[in-house]
């Protein structure tokens, strides 16, 4: 996926106002390779703070972190290691489906933390959208949504023939705005398949077809639903 630095540098930005404790150390432990380590190593970087470079097992024994970014499969190794390993102020998760049983137990053991669910794909930089849970908010059992847009972004729920859906009707999520990517490496096939005209934004723009199903709540936050093939 090639991503341009004016879509990196957008996300930074956007992140380094909207998780202030990455201003103070931040824990790596996924590899550079991972679109996740974007945020736990340049956050901090530009937010004036420290990164620690470790696996989860290996911080024992280190500074407790302030920021760690995982996904919600590493909550059963956080909530096997010792408190210092996990974050004192803020947890960001992604990359997979999050649940709210999936956190009750970590969030019972770290209640001054706050949670952040956060979604994106590659072809957006690393993520779009998130919904925030603050320390002491009620969090139900059932799936955790995906929140809202960020700025930069826009995000379309839309049927087979790319019209907008209904509120609370199921539809494929298309994104666009700054964030999005130019496409694949030596790919130009895959690239006009899945990055296409955008209809509602600017002329010449284009959006990425996730291939994710959302819906759109009553409370104005989106919630995901899972894969088209599914």
């Amino acid at each position: 996926v090639v991503v341009e630095h004016r879509a990196l540098g957008a996300y930074l930005a956007r992140a380094a106002t909207a998780y202030p404790d990455a201003a103070g150390t931040s824990l790596a432990h996924t590899s550079v390779s991972f679109d996740l380590t974007v945020t736990c190593l340049y956050t901090p970087l530009v937010a004036g703070g420290r990164v620690h470079l470790a696996e989860l097992p290996d911080a024992i024994g280190a500074a407790r972190p302030t920021f760690l970014k995982g996904t919600p499969s590493h909550l059963r190794l956080l909530d096997t290691l010792p408190d210092e390993v996990s974050p004192s102020g803020t947890l960001v998760l992604g990359g997979e489906a999050l649940r709210g049983e999936m956190l009750a137990g970590w969030r019972a053991a770290h209640p001054g933390a706050t949670v952040i669910n956060a979604y994106g794909p590659t072809e957006a930089t690393v993520n779009v959208m998130e919904f925030r849970i603050e320390p002491g908010e009620l969090l139900a059992d059932g799936p955790v949504p995906i929140g809202r847009a960020f700025p930069y972004a826009r995000v379309y729920l839309l049927d087979s023939g790319l019209r907008p859906v209904r509120p609370g009707a199921r539809g494929e999520l298309y994104l666009a705005g700054e964030g999005l990517a130019r496409g694949y490496l030596g790919l130009p096939g895959q690239t006009s398949h899945r990055f296409v005209a955008d209809p509602f934004g600017p002329a010449g723009s284009r959006m990425y077809r996730t291939g994710d199903l959302a819906r759109l709540r009553p409370d104005g936050l989106i919630e995901y639903l899972g894969r088209v093939d599914d």
